[in-house]
């Protein structure tokens, strides 16, 4: 399994996004999936950029500085 981090531009800012998949495949389906469960109206995904992958055996997660991450 592995710990994917994405970042989603909706609108006008950037949302991060943690998704565990088996593949990178699964895993942008998956991103789909959540957007959809977490929001009422699926936004419109600007742009999708996959981050870091992370091959998960035990433990394992991301920081989510939204001010660092927003001065990228």
């Amino acid at each position: 399994m592995y710990l994917y981090r994405f970042e989603a531009l909706i609108e006008d800012r950037t949302v991060p996004i943690v998704i565990l998949a088996s593949d990178d495949e699964k895993a942008f389906r998956l991103v789909d999936t959540e957007l959809q469960k977490f929001y009422v109206k699926k936004p419109d995904v600007k742009e999708l950029f996959m981050y870091e992958k992370k091959k998960i055996s035990q433990s394992g997660g991301y920081v989510l500085d939204v001010e660092v991450l927003s001065k990228r």
